[in-house]
């Protein structure tokens, strides 16, 4: 555990801040670790400072193959470092955890991945179909010069039928762990109104492009919570797997008490109201507002860019269509676009993998290996990653490790992208033996 732990803080130190990411520092990180093992590798540069790799136990058959991630290396930014209890980039392990930006999100995975993997390795372990290892850059920004671009250039090097990646394992009720079958998607966009400029001295029966911006928030808000079509089948996942009662299956489920629910549920748990409320919808979040030039000329523009997020099945038309609908009669004045990547933003659409399937049943069992007593419950992870490439080329793809069973998930979901970032040891221990136990049990049936 040693070694895991020093690996940790040193990807942490390397401070791989995205953008610009300059991942290159923890791709060189885990070569040389990999390396010292007597384990080869390769690294693929995708742009200045920035790379990826990839390793390989071959398959002695024509079995199915299995990745080890991808598993980034690139970390946010941190807003506010002297809010944290120590330095966000200094790795520190203090009280059972390591404490960093990129911690929990997610290196403690690329490194309880690598660890199993050389672990592997070291056992001479033969697997009926390959293991690959992929690290990668560029995550937290779309992919483009992490795992979308190893698709694109090397596609053969990380041909797979199966991946395991971020996050799962985690504890929902006593015994009931999630995994992430599938996750929302990412549609971001401007809404821009126009107006007619003026003295701000005179604003009487103005045309203020300020005030339609503010008039589509408030719509888009009350569309969101109240108006927009919702669906159960996310939740009827989650119903079935904590094995609910038929009483507290139908408050959950069922439509129209749904927003009773909601209501009830944030009062004793806003954390899980809120994973309730984005599992039964598209979810529109109005970010970011920006108009006008000077506080005494009424705004001849304004824009809103809205954070959407959406479910398997709802593309751009989808989106569009029911962004209008919020807009009522205010979307005739709005022109409605993507936002550009020059400005953060990307496009993915909601995608999911099997609820159960022989791999399903696999990582249970290497679960169960550890928590003997232990279920996994599928679940839809509410943010965009680098599953979604590899589904859309027909990979069962799923977010899956091993947390502390005493940690709640509400914590977790409070600490990713946020202060005083950390990860247990306890988590990491037991992460690095599910993904050995996976391998064994998969690979070698």
């Amino acid at each position: 555990m040693k070694e895991s732990i020093a690996l940790l803080s040193e990807l942490i130190q390397n401070k791989c801040v995205n953008p610009p990411g300059n991942e290159i520092k923890s791709i060189q990180s885990i070569q040389r670790f990999l390396q010292e093992h007597d384990i080869e590798c390769q690294v693929f540069e995708s742009a200045p400072n920035r790379g990826n790799l990839v390793a390989r136990i071959p398959g002695t058959k024509n079995g199915p193959k299995l990745m080890f991630g991808p598993a980034h290396v690139d970390v946010v930014p941190v807003e506010n470092p002297d809010e944290w209890e120590v330095d966000p980039f200094s790795g520190t392990v203090k009280d059972g955890f390591v404490w960093g930006r990129g911690a929990l999100d997610m290196l403690y995975i690329v490194v309880t991945q690598v660890q199993a993997f050389i672990q592997l390795q070291k056992e001479n372990f033969q697997p009926k179909g390959d293991l690959i290892l992929l690290i990668v850059s560029d995550e937290e920004a779309g992919g483009r010069y992490g795992a979308e671009w190893m698709l694109e250039n090397h596609p053969e090097q990380i041909k797979t039928d199966y991946l395991v990646t971020e996050a799962g394992g985690l504890s929902i009720a006593p015994g009931k762990l999630v995994f992430m079958i599938g996750e929302k998607g990412g549609a971001w966009k401007r809404i821009s109104f126009k107006g007619t400029p003026g003295h701000g001295s005179m604003p009487f029966d103005s045309d203020n492009a300020a005030h339609k911006a503010a008039q589509a928030i408030i719509k888009l808000r009350d569309y969101c919570d109240s108006k927009i079509p919702l669906t159960t089948e996310y939740l009827n996942y989650l119903a079935k797997g904590l094995e609910l009662g038929f009483i507290q299956r139908i408050m959950l489920i069922n439509k129209r008490l749904l927003p009773f629910t909601l209501n009830n549920l944030k009062k004793r748990d806003l954390q899980m109201a809120k994973v309730v409320h984005g599992l039964t919808r598209m979810t529109l979040s109005p970010n970011i507002v920006q108009g006008g030039t000077k506080v005494n000329v009424i705004p001849a523009t304004a824009y809103i860019d809205v954070d959407i997020r959406t479910l398997p099945g709802q593309d751009d038309e989808y989106v569009v269509t029911h962004l209008k609908k919020a807009l009522g009669v205010l979307a005739k004045e709005a022109t409605i676009e993507a936002l550009s990547a020059e400005e953060g933003g990307f496009t993915s659409y909601g995608n999911a993998s099997p609820a159960s399937s022989e791999f399903v049943s696999a990582m249970e069992k290497a679960v169960q290996q550890e928590l003997p007593d232990s279920t996994l419950v599928p679940f839809i992870m509410p943010a965009v990653s680098d599953c979604r490439f590899f589904r859309e080329r027909g990979v069962e793809a799923y977010g899956f490790s091993l947390f502390d069973p005493e940690t709640p998930m509400s914590h977790l979901a409070s600490l990713a992208h946020g202060t005083d970032e950390r990860i247990s040891i306890k988590t990491i221990e037991l992460s690095q033996k599910v993904y050995y136990n996976l391998a064994k049990f998969f690979l070698i049936q």
